[in-house]
C-alpha cells in the first residue's frame, strides 16, 4: 500500500486472505485516529508479549505492555520484504481489539467491517516511508541458522542468532528517526504547512519561502552557537543552514486561529549539532535553553 491511510485499489501482497477478501486489517496502519495510529499485526492467535518485555500489564483491552518498537514491512515482487514504516513508543496488544471505533469501519460490498487492531501509539510517533523510498529488506530465514523472518508474519528478534540483523534494523530506523529531525533537506516542502503529507517520514509540509524569508532575517548561521557553514567549508557550505519551527509544526499549525507561519517569530536557523540536541527530547528544548547548556 502506499499510505495505509484506508482501503487503496489493486491491493497486492499480504498472504490469501487479501487475496481473498480485497482488504486487509492493516488498511488503517498510518492513519491519524485523533492523534492516535492504531495498527494491526497478524497476531496467529496472539502476540506472545514475554518474547518482547518482561513487564506485562492488562486493562479492559487485555494483557499488553509498553513503550516497544514497532517495524512493519511489506511484500514487493522480487525483494521479499521491504521495511515500511515503525511505530516508537507504542503499546501492544496480546489479542486483536475489537471496539465501537466508527473510525475502524469499512464498507466491502456493502457490508460494514470492523477492522481490529493490536498496536497504538501517538501519530506524531508513527513514521511511513514512502513507497518509492523503501529499500531496507528484511531478509528470508532458509534454514535454523539463518537470522531473517520465516514463514510467521512476526518477527520477534529475540534469538542471539539475530543480533547483528536487529542492529542493523535499528541503525535504519535511528538514521530516519534523525533525518526527521534534523536534515531540513530531506524535508517535502510545499507553500501550505496546515497539511498534514507523508513522505519519505512522517511530517507537516514545510514552506520553502518561510525558510527562505527566515533566513534573510537572521542570517545564514546557527543562531545558537554560531556556526557558519560557509566559513568552515567554503563553497560547499555556502547559503546552507537548516531551520527549525521554534513551536513544532505540528502544534502550531493546528492551532485555533492559525494563518501561516512567520518567519520571524515561528522559525530560527539552526547548524545540524543544535538542530539535533533541540530534539533530544519528546517536547523539543528552545533556543535560549540549548544557548544556556553551550561549554565554551
Amino acid at each position: 500500500m502506499d499510505e495505509y491511510n484506508g482501503l487503496e485499489a489493486n491491493l497486492k501482497g499480504g498472504g490469501a486472505f487479501i487475496d481473498q477478501n480485497g482488504y486487509g486489517y492493516e488498511v488503517y496502519n498510518f492513519k491519524n485516529d485523533g492523534g492516535k495510529c492504531y495498527g494491526y499485526t497478524p497476531p496467529h492467535s496472539k502476540i506472545k508479549l514475554s518474547r518482547i518485555s518482561n513487564v506485562i500489564s492488562h486493562d479492559a483491552l487485555g494483557d499488553y505492555i509498553d513503550d516497544a518498537l514497532v517495524v512493519f514491512t511489506c511484500s514487493r515482487n522480487q525483494c521479499g520484504r521491504l521495511v515500511c514504516g515503525f511505530y516508537q513508543r507504542a503499546r501492544i496488544y496480546a489479542e486483536p481489539v475489537t471496539d465501537s471505533r466508527s473510525t475502524r469501519v469499512i464498507d466491502i460490498d456493502g457490508q460494514s467491517i470492523f477492522v481490529a487492531y493490536n498496536i497504538i501509539c501517538d501519530a506524531d510517533d508513527a513514521i511511513l516511508i514512502n513507497r518509492k523510498d523503501r529499500s531496507q529488506i528484511l531478509p528470508r530465514s532458509s534454514g535454523k541458522n539463518d537470522a531473517g523472518h520465516g514463514h510467521h508474519q512476526l518477527w520477534y528478534a529475540d534469538k542471539p542468532k539475530c543480533q547483528r540483523l536487529k542492529n542493523e534494523m535499528l541503525d535504519y530506523v535511528e538514521y530516519l528517526i534523525n533525518q526527521a529531525h534534523a536534515c531540513d533537506e530531506f524535508k517535502y516542502h510545499l507553500h501550505n504547512e496546515s497539511q498534514v503529507s507523508i513522505m519519505s517520514t512522517k511530517q507537516i509540509n514545510r514552506s520553502q519561502k518561510a525558510k527562505a524569508e527566515c533566513i534573510a532575517l537572521k542570517g545564514c548561521h546557527c543562531n545558537i552557537c554560531g556556526f557558519d557553514f560557509e566559513k568552515t567549508y567554503g563553497e560547499l557550505g555556502k547559503e546552507y543552514i537548516e531551520v527549525h519551527h521554534i513551536t513544532p509544526i505540528g502544534v502550531l499549525s493546528t492551532a485555533e486561529g492559525y494563518e501561516g507561519t512567520d518567519p520571524e517569530r515561528d522559525l530560527i536557523p539552526l547548524c545540524s549539532n543544535c538542530h539535533s540536541m533541540i530534539h533530544r527530547r519528546k517536547v523539543p528544548y528552545q533556543p535560549d535553553e540549548i544557548k544556556a547548556l553551550i561549554v565554551r
